[in-house]
């Protein structure tokens, strides 16, 4: 997990804040270490879909996105 964070941009990148576990902990502070423990405890924090390719990874969906991602 932690080097998909930094494929993607970082650990935030990962963070699902519409799920309502995130949003129950939003004020409170975590380390990128903490949050990525958070995510192995409770994948319901993990932002999906998740598709990584030579060319990158696109994390949550856009349709724009998904279709420059698959088309190349």
């Amino acid at each position: 997990m932690r080097q998909l964070a930094q494929v993607a941009g970082g650990v935030s990148q990962l963070l699902s804040t519409k799920s309502p576990k995130y949003k129950a902990m939003a004020g409170q502070e975590h380390s990128d270490e903490e949050w990525l423990r958070l995510m192995a405890e409770e994948p319901r924090l993990i932002r999906r879909p998740i598709l990584r390719t030579d060319r990158g990874v696109w994390v949550g969906f856009t349709p724009e996105a998904w279709e420059q991602a698959v088309k190349g």
